[in-house]
């Protein structure tokens, strides 16, 4: 099914859900003798659509519950994410460039890809880098049951823990999409949920330059960046640009000082940070702890 298609599907749904709730709850008013206009009904509808779409599509729409999209690290730093791999050569190319700039990055693998490659898998465990979570086929999940979404999350894991002996403690929803009950069916196996605070759309191939340029831009303070080692499942994907790109995106980021981190890395100082802040404010509050 295209991405186009499941968008419409999702839309369809959605507003299907939306229309029904507003019937209902105008049923019970009039029962209850709250008369309204009709315009105002639609009105009412309309915004509850637009809200749930919100919420499904926008990756770091806070509806459905807190979801990470930056960090807060004691000293500069971002995290760099490459999703839907492993694909050969490019996740292995991908890797001997990260280690010769001495980079740690996080690889949201997808478990059908992981199953089929994972001495590239292990490799990049062995070599430091983080194994997170991107379903088992990359499929959207808005339309899916709490247990279909846990399912193909676990799934994912066991996968990942066979091949690196680590279970991943990091998850990231296909296209960014969520529902009101893909964060707690992740939680629920182990995984935080991560979105990101740029996206370079590689998979698009807008050239090296390009690449470059969009990475660069994001390029602040606790900045999560997302790169493709893949393309969905693809049967052939192709990230020879982001492997030409990666050097320069890598320098750069050094040359202004900048750590490169994994995810949960990234997420420790965060919570430290928060942690020596929160401490701080009462100290100075009430001159003790």
């Amino acid at each position: 099914m295209s991405r186009r298609l499941v968008i419409a599907l999702i839309v369809a749904v959605v507003s299907t859900i939306t229309a029904g709730t507003t019937a209902a709850i105008a049923v019970v008013a009039a029962r209850a003798g709250f008369a309204m206009r009709v315009r105002v009904w639609i009105w009412m509808a309309i915004a509850l659509d637009a809200l749930f779409l919100y919420a499904v599509f926008e990756r770091r729409a806070p509806v459905w519950g807190r979801i990470v999209s930056r960090g807060r690290p004691h000293t500069p730093a971002i995290a760099i994410t490459f999703d839907d791999g492993p694909t050969e050569p490019f996740t292995s190319q991908i890797l001997d460039v990260l280690r010769r700039f001495g980079a740690s990055a996080t690889f949201f693998v997808l478990g059908l890809r992981a199953q089929e490659a994972p001495d590239v898998v292990r490799r990049a465990a062995r070599e430091g880098h983080e194994i997170g979570n991107h379903t088992w086929d990359h499929a959207a999940l808005p339309l899916r049951s709490p247990s279909a979404m846990r399912v193909t999350i676990r799934r994912t894991s066991d996968v990942v823990q066979d091949i690196t002996g680590t279970r991943p403690r990091v998850f990231r929803a296909p296209f960014g999409w969520r529902n009101p009950w893909l964060d707690g069916a992740a939680r629920r196996e182990g995984c935080e949920p991560i979105a990101w605070t740029i996206g370079v759309y590689d998979t698009d191939r807008p050239g090296v330059d390009a690449i470059v340029n969009r990475a660069i831009e994001g390029f602040v303070d606790g900045s999560i960046l997302l790169l493709h080692d893949g393309r969905s499942l693809d049967p052939a994907p192709d990230a020879s640009q982001l492997v030409d790109a990666l050097p320069r995106i890598l320098r750069e980021a050094q040359r202004r000082g900048f750590r490169l981190l994994t995810i949960s890395e990234l997420l420790s100082e965060t919570v430290a940070r928060t942690t020596i802040t929160r401490s701080t404010t009462i100290t100075r509050r009430g001159g003790r702890l």
